[in-house]
């Protein structure tokens, strides 16, 4: 032990000895050492394992078919319910109740059933009385009028009939309005004129909407009405409609008669046959079909036409815009009630003809802006054989000018026309406009009947309390025929001028107030501007009148 200790302790010494004895030396570094590996040799040779036994596990799967029974006993869940909206409240009447100026009174009101699955029935009765106003005498009038309406509900079919009455009196006061007259050449009784008209209508509607189905729809009215002069018109019409889906074609057949007798003046009537085929695709829709009427009446035998029925239109954007075209013709009835409908100033002895519309060529754009606006334009060529005009055709005495008679002529319209709707939740406006020019046959114009007319009609619903309307009617200037005597001619002999009647603008304004959802009060104000314009010739409307009075839901 002691010798390695001092074998360890002389070589330290030898060890520190030699450092100390080192030679020093200066080194200068160049650059960084940049150390260089060699390039290694990989082995490619790989691995092989020679083995001469393999074995190969074929393998075999059993199941054993066994059920282990499983029972289970579902608990029981309740039906969801769906929460929607509350029905709205309805009540059974609704009454209107009111006076206008000149103390002229007016009344309205309605009934009707609340909600059923299997029948609807109801009724309306109104009453107004206009007196005299604005110093037009004889231009006090009363209209009465009563409805009962009925509904039963199947699961096929729906019936539906309605019992209708109207009466109106009035007076021919056109008669003071006559040149040279006084007014006490006739007894005011002689002016006096009474319309009556009782209507039983009914129909019966499939309302099964299965595209399988055969879908039919009849319609049976009839009418009858009488004058002052016990003068009665019995109207007649019947009218069925088949249709059924087949793949992506709805076939449609209509047909209908309907025959007229006015007193022992005039008879005719009107048969017709509509079949039709129309094809809807993706993004249009074809209809083709023809029209076959029969017009017989006393004064002629009957007579056989054939229309072209066919439109075709194409949805180019997704309802935004939707070009149409086509092309229809028609017979069209014209009888006592449809012309005192349009001019009560009618004369009692009329002769009526039927209208025969050649052709009636159309096109146009509808579609929407938006979901609140709508529009539809478009332009069509009308020819009509026999198409009436109103006007007075002077008979011997002056004093029975103030009824209008009935003229047929060939008639051709060009017509365009243009309609813009805008409807939100508290607005509604809807505007009008439409422009004709007329050509007629053997008349020097189209008497009475303007060559643009222009409505607008406006609603504002402020937080469902307070609801304002707003009415605007333009038509341009009518003509009618002008007859006065030549003077110094005997014996006396007429000559014929033209008049022409001032057009026509016309401004109302309405407002109700709701003070609870069963209690309202109104009042409108009609022509505004005060104009006593002329729709018919020599028979100025009323000036300005106000309405006023209290509505009532019970």
């Amino acid at each position: 032990m002691k010798n390695s200790l001092s074998l360890i302790g002389l070589l330290l010494s030898s060890f520190v000895s030699a450092q100390n004895n080192l030679p020093s030396d200066t080194f200068r570094v160049v650059k960084e050492y940049q150390p260089t590996l060699i390039d290694a040799e990989k082995i490619k040779q790989m691995a092989e394992i020679d083995d001469t036994l393999k074995l190969e596990t074929d393998l075999e799967y059993r199941f054993i078919d066994r059920n282990f029974p499983v029972n289970y006993v579902p608990e029981p869940i309740e039906a969801a319910r769906i929460k929607g909206e509350p029905l709205v409240k309805l009540y059974n009447g609704y009454a209107r109740l009111g006076v206008g100026n000149a103390l002229t009174p007016f009344a309205e009101v309605y009934y009707h059933n609340l909600r059923s699955r299997k029948y609807a029935f109801g009724g309306h009765v109104q009453f107004l009385n206009q007196n005299e106003i604005n110093d037009l005498e004889g231009s006090n009038f009363t209209q009465f009028g009563a409805q009962l309406y009925g509904k039963r509900f199947w699961k096929r079919n729906t019936l539906t009939t309605e019992l209708n009455f109207g009466q109106r009196d009035f007076s021919y006061y056109g008669f003071y309005e006559l040149p040279g007259i006084e007014g006490n050449e006739i007894e005011a009784s002689e002016l006096d004129q009474v319309y009556q008209r009782f209507q039983l209508a009914t129909e019966l509607k499939s309302t099964k909407q299965d595209s399988f189905n055969l879908r039919h729809q009849v319609n049976l009215d009839y009418s009858l009405i009488s004058n002052q002069s016990s003068l009665q018109e019995h109207y007649v019409k019947v009218n069925g409609n088949l249709s059924q889906f087949r793949n992506d074609e709805l076939y449609q057949l209509d047909a209908g008669v309907d025959f007229n007798t006015y007193d022992t003046l005039s008879q005719n009537g009107i048969f017709h046959l509509n079949p039709s085929i129309t094809s809807f695709g993706e993004k249009f829709r074809i209809q083709a079909g023809l029209g076959v009427y029969m017009n017989a009446s006393e004064e002629d035998n009957a007579s056989f036409h054939f229309y072209p029925l066919a439109e075709v239109s194409y949805n180019v954007l997704e309802d935004v815009l939707i070009p149409y075209a086509g092309v229809k013709g028609q017979i069209q009835r014209n009888n006592y009630f449809s012309f005192t409908q349009e001019n009560p100033f009618l004369a009692e002895q009329l002769f009526l003809s039927n209208s025969n519309q050649l052709y009636n060529l159309f096109a146009g754009v509808r579609g929407a802006f938006s979901k609140a606006i709508s529009f539809n334009v478009f332009g069509s060529r009308i020819e009509t054989e026999a198409a009436p005009f109103f006007l007075k055709a002077p008979a011997g005495d002056q004093l029975f000018w103030h009824r209008f008679f009935i003229a047929y002529d060939d008639l051709v319209e060009n017509k365009v026309k243009a309609e813009v709707s805008y409807h939100t939740e508290k607005i509604k406006v809807f505007f009008n406009a439409e422009y004709i020019d007329f050509e007629t046959g053997e008349l020097e114009r189209a008497w009475h009947r303007p060559e643009f007319t222009a409505s607008l009609s406006a609603q504002y619903n402020l937080y469902d309390k307070l609801i304002m309307g707003l009415d605007l009617i333009y038509w341009s200037e009518q003509f009618a025929p002008e007859f006065d005597f030549v003077p110094n001619s005997n014996p006396a002999e007429l000559r014929q001028g033209i008049e022409t009647l001032d057009a026509i603008f016309d401004i109302s304004l309405s407002f109700e107030y709701r003070y609870t959802k069963r209690l309202s009060a109104f009042v409108k104000f009609n022509n505004i501007g005060g104009l006593n314009y002329e729709k018919y010739q020599d028979y100025p409307v009323q000036g300005f009148n106000v309405w006023g009075g209290l509505s009532y839901s019970f």
